[in-house]
């Protein structure tokens, strides 16, 4: 594993703080770190990739090894084809260390608010000021749990997919997996091995296939400009109105093979010992494991005109409509594979230019006051 340098201090004042040092805050560091203009990165974990190591055991990529890295290097050749969760982990600590990325750890961020031209950032660790701040907690930080599933007797043992590790963190028994997207269904599938598994799905699940011709289905994505395709093109918005695709059929060969059983229906109430679907099934269980997804909170970004009613960024492929702010990491942000570690090179690349207009803009008007 690779060691960890020591981290620096919070500075008090900087050009731009990035929160969060997952992969997106790290290919931001990366470009700014290029482009020379001084910046932080406050993140809440203890080391870098930290992000990755918590996430289950089994964890795999679906994408493969060239599709998984960030601008400036590569995964190491040693990687797997389909690097699993670890060996991101890592490659996010060496990529931090190689590029000299200054990533304050133990610093979750509580507040960004404006204070005049600057932007105060209040962390675990102080206070750091700046021209500008780009957020890069992406969209997974509070999971979504249907409230039906407080319906359920304690006796039913329930965990979000966020706090699963392995399928012993389970007992045995009558398992239902809640979701319809990858993780329901490599989770289903890894849960179906030691007993009995439904998968509740929303709707039918779209199955994609991992290889085409033996090769892995990201290359002709890539070569006919699919997987970067803007995210308001003809084929991004036919694909986002599927929803979320299912890579990969292993699941659906449990299910033909009987391995896996799977409910084509939603989850709308519980009795004590089980799920009530909206086809009127009922479904009795002994453990539920919930893999619906993230509900979108950033309470704190307290920044004015930042965030929708709901709670969600207002943003034009991460440009935030708050001169100063901008987002990165987010689904859709700007391209098809703006939500995956491919998109985040185009993605970072395209958010310096903005972030260095608006820093450019600043001086200039810091200039004009002085001569005034």
């Amino acid at each position: 594993m690779t060691e960890t340098p020591t981290p620096p201090a919070l500075p008090d004042s900087v050009d731009v703080v990035v929160v969060g040092g997952g992969q997106a805050g790290l290919g931001m560091g990366y470009r700014l770190r290029e482009a020379g203009i001084p910046f932080v990165i406050v993140d809440e974990r203890d080391r870098v990739g930290d992000v990755w190591r918590e996430r289950w055991r089994s964890l795999v990529l679906f994408t493969p090894r060239r599709f998984a890295a960030l601008p400036g290097s590569a995964l190491p050749s040693s990687t797997a084809y389909y690097p699993s969760k670890d060996e991101i982990a890592d490659y996010l600590a060496q990529y931090a260390a190689e590029h000299e990325l200054p990533v304050v750890p133990r610093a979750r961020a509580s507040a960004v608010r404006r204070e005049g031209e600057e932007f105060v950032v209040e962390t675990a660790r102080g206070t750091v000021r700046a021209r500008s701040v780009v957020i890069a907690t992406g969209p997974f930080q509070y999971p979504r749990v249907p409230r039906v599933g407080a319906k359920l007797a304690a006796t039913v043992a329930q965990r979000h997919s966020s706090a699963y590790r392995a399928p012993e963190d389970l007992p045995l028994g009558r398992t239902a997996v809640v979701g319809g997207g990858n993780s329901a269904a490599q989770l289903a599938v890894e849960l179906a091995a030691t007993r009995e598994v439904t998968m509740v799905a929303p709707a039918p699940p779209w199955f994609i296939p991992e290889r085409i011709l033996g090769i892995s289905v990201y290359w002709p994505l890539s070569l006919l400009g699919i997987l970067d395709s803007p995210a308001e093109s003809r084929i991004s918005r036919y694909i986002h109105s599927r929803g979320d695709g299912i890579l990969g059929t292993e699941a659906k060969r449990a299910v033909r093979a009987g391995r896996l059983a799977l409910r084509t229906s939603r989850v709308v109430d519980a009795e004590p010992t089980a799920l009530v679907l909206a086809d009127g099934t009922r479904l009795e269980v002994d453990a539920v494991l919930w893999a619906t997804g993230f509900r979108t909170h950033y309470p704190f970004v307290q920044v004015d005109g930042a965030l929708t009613e709901q709670g969600a960024p207002r943003h034009t492929a991460g440009v935030s409509p708050a001169p100063g702010l901008f987002w990165i990491g987010l689904p859709w942000q700007s391209r098809l594979d703006s939500s995956i570690l491919h998109g985040i090179a185009a993605d970072s690349r395209d958010l310096l230019v903005a972030v260095r207009t608006h820093l450019a803009r600043g001086a200039r008007a810091a200039s004009a006051r002085l001569d005034g």
